[in-house]
């Protein structure tokens, strides 16, 4: 469904919600919009929570329509969309991208975010990590993403997932080159406003519940050598977190092992709930 949002302008956001009992809001990263990257996860966290999904500004089927990009910017988007709804407070799942924006959220609302879940992102990138984002942008704005796929694939899943799924990589390889799924102009600028934020110094204070996960092959998200490496800095950073490292999972540790990174995520918020 579309829902109209305004606070310095009229937002149209793709949105969706399923299930009852405690209020879950997921958002995305990119490269595949809501309605696609969690399509193995709103079925079977529904049966337990009331599961929030949206398009962010610019992706899937949310507009955007003065052209705004930036973690900022999405921040304000949720704020502006949780009020919408009357959510009060929620436990916050970000992806990625997404990742970016839920850290920014619970720093400036932190009493609207009941836990904090953060997959495969990382507080910040290193200069060479910027300069990496940089160049992509500027590759996808000069040839649009289709030259861009296969080593976006091969960045992107574990060796094992290429293997043994091949229809989960026709899945992302379609809908990673759908202009309407993920657009090239979005996908760009959003590469470069991503090199902007740094939270590793503010990580203090976020005081709620805090799981932060990652996959032993992700190679999209680092800040040094290896691929935890984003993920240990989150960790030692938020005080008191969980650190839970997926076995063969890549930067799409969610859709290549779900039933793990499902049953991760039930058990961190029924500790909560506890």
């Amino acid at each position: 469904m579309q829902i109209q949002i305004r606070h310095d302008e009229t937002l149209s956001i793709n949105y969706a919600v399923a299930g009852e009992g405690q209020d879950i809001v997921l958002v995305h990263g990119l490269g595949l919009s809501s309605m696609k990257t969690w399509t193995h996860q709103v079925p079977t966290l529904a049966k337990h929570f009331r599961v929030h999904t949206y398009d962010v500004r610019g992706f899937g089927q949310t507009d955007n329509p003065a052209g705004k990009f930036s973690v900022q910017q999405h921040a304000y988007d949720l704020h502006a969309l949780l009020k919408t709804l009357g959510l009060k407070q929620v436990i916050l799942v970000g992806f990625s991208m997404g990742g970016w924006i839920a850290q920014q959220f619970t720093l400036d609302h932190p009493e609207m975010v009941r836990a904090l879940v953060l997959s495969c992102t990382t507080s910040g990138l290193r200069p060479e990590g910027a300069t990496r984002f940089v160049d992509r942008a500027a590759k996808v704005e000069s040839l649009g993403t289709a030259p861009l796929a296969e080593e976006q694939i091969r960045n992107t899943f574990a060796p094992e997932s290429m293997a043994e799924q091949p229809e989960l990589i026709d899945f992302y390889r379609e809908n990673f080159l759908n202009t309407q799924e993920n657009d090239p102009v979005s996908y760009a600028a959003m590469f470069r406003a991503l090199t902007v934020p740094h939270w590793t110094a503010q990580l203090g204070r976020i005081t709620c519940p805090t799981l932060v996960v990652c996959g032993d092959a992700d190679k999209g998200i680092t800040r040094g050598n290896t691929p935890t490496d984003a993920a240990e800095i989150l960790h030692q950073g938020v005080p008191g977190s969980r650190l839970e490292v997926i076995a063969q999972g890549g930067h799409y540790a969610h859709l290549e092992r779900p039933e793990e990174w499902n049953a991760m995520l039930k058990n961190f918020i029924d500790t909560v709930a506890a």
